[in-house]
């Protein structure tokens, strides 16, 4: 692979309103008036040109596993981060692509020991290379991650913000493994307390949006206080992201959408938050059907459609959808002193209803 060569100044600094070309919608959630810089143009440009498709090798099982993108939450909160405390994309965008390496690695290694054979809607790498690759490769992304910062020097960052963004690196990096970790620790408990599966998901998800918000401000020249902000904001999406993700299975529409099979988390015997709350609030005869569509149910299929009865009746999808509502409104009013420009609108943006 090629560097990242320079990039040009000019080609991302502010311009006036009046010379601003027609606004390009930036994300899917939100138009801001006027969008200086397209995040999302840059990011699929940035991407495809360091893992074209002619690639072989580990490059091959990397752009596989990249390529088409998501949506790229992750490394748009690094360079929104970064604008919305006035720093420049060049300092910032290099990072912001080690921050999907990161991100899709651990998708990778999740796929292994969740033994979900499917990705986006197509064979997981570890069924497309095999799992030995999918190991190597997917443990290359973590290092890349951090070599990504190295080239955020070479573009100007200066060598304080570089090493404060390590930090903030290895520091998210380990909260997120700590997470993983604890989530497999709760397998086949239904009984676990709100409170611990919620501490899981703010270290499995959202440390990692945290800290992309908190290397995107930091490269960015933010002061602590706009840091600490930004990264509560991402922590706090992060909860609220999780908590939508373990909705999906329970919605014909969004199961259909996940991109990998709606009852993987049954499978494992994960209980996710509805399938708590559906426990903790359920009638002894409901709390023993939630145990058994959990642990002893053979059929993953009938497992999801019992347990789908069970979240509707004890009215736990409700309960589940007010919580995230509430984490999207803590992040909001995380960033809400911060000046208003279009690059925190998005990030509001992102944190709202319109987001859904």
């Amino acid at each position: 692979m090629t560097e990242t060569p320079q990039v040009s100044s000019a080609a991302h600094k502010r311009r006036p309103t009046q010379r601003a070309r027609k606004p390009i919608a930036p994300t899917a959630y939100r138009r801001p008036e006027p969008p200086y810089v397209d995040v999302p143009s840059v990011l699929a440009a940035e991407f495809a040109r360091r893992w074209p498709q002619d690639a072989d090798g580990m490059d091959a099982v990397h752009g596989y596993a990249l390529l088409p993108t998501g949506k790229l939450l992750r490394p748009a909160l690094v360079l929104y981060a970064a604008l919305a405390v006035g720093g420049e994309v060049e300092h910032a965008l290099p990072a912001a692509v080690g921050m999907e390496c990161v991100h899709t690695g651990s998708l990778m290694h999740d796929d292994i020991i969740d033994a979900d054979d499917e990705r986006r809607g197509r064979p997981a790498v570890h069924v497309a290379f095999g799992p030995e690759r999918a190991i190597i490769a997917g443990s290359s992304l973590y290092f890349r991650w951090f070599r990504t910062l190295a080239e955020c020097a070479r573009h100007g960052a200066p060598a304080e913000r570089i090493a404060r963004a390590m930090a903030a690196q290895a520091d998210g990096g380990t909260a997120m493994c700590q997470g993983v970790f604890d989530e497999i620790d709760l397998a086949g408990e239904p009984d676990c307390p709100i409170d611990d599966y919620l501490g899981m998901a703010a270290n499995k998800t959202g440390a990692l949006l945290s800290t992309a918000c908190r290397v995107g401000a930091i490269l960015g020249g933010a002061d602590d206080a706009q840091v600490e902000a930004l990264g509560a904001f991402g922590r706090h999406m992060g909860l609220a992201f999780q908590i939508r993700d373990d909705l999906l299975p329970y919605d014909d529409a969004s199961a259909a959408k996940m991109g990998k099979p709606a009852d993987s988390d049954v499978s494992n015997h994960r209980p996710t938050l509805p399938v708590l709350l559906a426990f903790q609030r359920g009638t002894d005869e409901q709390r023993a059907a939630v145990r058994h569509a959990l642990m002893h149910e053979s059929n993953p299929q009938t497992a999801l459609t019992r347990m789908r009865a069970l979240v509707e009746t004890t009215g736990a999808l409700t309960e589940t959808r007010s919580l995230a509502d509430r984490y999207e409104q803590t992040a909001r009013d995380a960033i809400a002193w911060l000046p208003a420009n279009p690059y925190t609108e998005i990030l509001t943006g992102w944190a709202g209803p319109k987001a859904r």
